[in-house]
């Protein structure tokens, strides 16, 4: 800010050179404040996240009574799992593999490109809650319409998740998915890594 009132009044210096005319004396001005004078404003930070405590042992279970012939994509990272990874079984041809899942500092998220729409699989070990929290089970799927497509929100090993359904067309009053086709897709993950 300084630097722009001394840049602005250097350039009403220059304008009134160029034209002979004198400013018209300024107002009185409060000084400028110097660096130690200037008070920082804290970031508005919004609600502080809600870290669940993780059911690794029903998780690793879980994992353990997955069929045999999944396979398991190789995730990317060097931050630690904080969350159970939820995969879907899809198949796809190598033209159209996969990006690999994603470790985050506080979760994981994973890419799949299909026909109709890309869907976003994202799991994370901390959650932001705004206001009283719900009166309704957590574990309970909530679906939500969004432009060009639909999310799909629910906790399952004291996780949260969401699934982001990306529509490449919408060719229905619904859009590319429904609800009922949403929450089949979040029945059908699998736990692919626990710790």
């Amino acid at each position: 800010m300084r630097s722009m009132l001394l840049g602005g009044l250097g350039l009403l210096a220059i304008a009134a050179a160029c034209t002979e005319e004198q400013p018209a004396a300024p107002a009185a001005t409060a000084p400028a404040a110097t660096t130690e004078d200037q008070v920082v404003q804290p970031a508005s930070a919004g609600p502080p996240p809600v870290a669940g405590q993780i059911d690794w042992a029903t998780a690793r279970a879980d994992a353990a009574a997955r069929p045999s012939d999944v396979v398991i994509p190789q995730s990317v990272g060097s931050d630690p799992l904080t969350v159970p990874m939820l995969l879907p079984v899809i198949v796809q041809t190598a033209s159209e593999r996969p990006t690999p899942p994603r470790v985050t500092k506080d979760g994981y998220f994973a890419t799949y490109h299909l026909p109709r729409y890309d869907v976003i699989v994202n799991g994370s070990s901390k959650a932001y809650q705004a206001g009283s929290p719900p009166a309704g089970d957590k574990t309970e799927m909530k679906f939500t319409t969004v432009e060009a497509g639909a999310q799909l929100a629910f906790s399952r090993y004291g996780a949260d998740y969401l699934i982001e359904f990306e529509c490449r067309e919408v060719d229905s009053p619904e859009g590319c998915i429904t609800e009922v086709q949403a929450k089949e897709f979040a029945e059908g993950l699998f736990v692919a890594q626990s710790r």
